[in-house]
């Protein structure tokens, strides 16, 4: 699947940039794995703190209030924002609570993603409410690449 999505974009000439929070730059990890990455990853931001989100991404810290640091609205702005910065075609946002325990202001385990292309925002939301953290970082990646597939390929 990932394989997939590097050849899809290498064969058009787009690329990817990741803003990651809750996974920790495991989506990028997971791009870089396999041959041709080099040629449509941008960059990847690790942006685990709220400060880190509105400093390196310029998220409003008055929508973090508003909105909640996991939520899709933020997951959409951290998209964009990456794709902007990097001059990316994709950007892919992701933020959420792996657990075990929630972060303040939030009330779930979710899973929240970004993903803007085309000037289209994609947003998607997702528990993970019984999975040990490991398994939710892991999912989500996945969900992450399905998505991808779904709108690109």
């Amino acid at each position: 699947m990932i394989k997939d999505i590097i050849d899809f974009l290498e064969d058009n000439g787009l690329t990817i940039a990741f803003a990651e929070s809750m996974t920790g730059g495991y989506a990028a990890y997971s791009l870089i794995q396999n041959p041709g990455a080099s040629k449509v990853l941008k960059a990847s931001f690790i942006t685990y703190s709220n400060e880190s989100k509105t400093e390196l991404l310029d998220i409003d810290p008055a929508d973090i209030k508003k909105y909640s640091i996991v939520s899709e609205e933020i997951a959409i702005k951290m998209a964009k924002a990456v794709s902007l910065k990097c001059n990316a075609d994709i950007g892919v946002g992701i933020t959420g609570n792996a657990g075990p325990t929630l972060q303040s202001g939030t009330e779930d385990y979710v899973a929240c993603i970004g993903i803007y292309y085309n000037e289209e925002e994609y947003k998607y939301r997702f528990s993970l409410f019984g999975l040990k953290r490991k398994e939710a970082i892991e999912k989500t990646v996945i969900y992450v690449y399905e998505k991808l597939t779904e709108i690109l390929l």
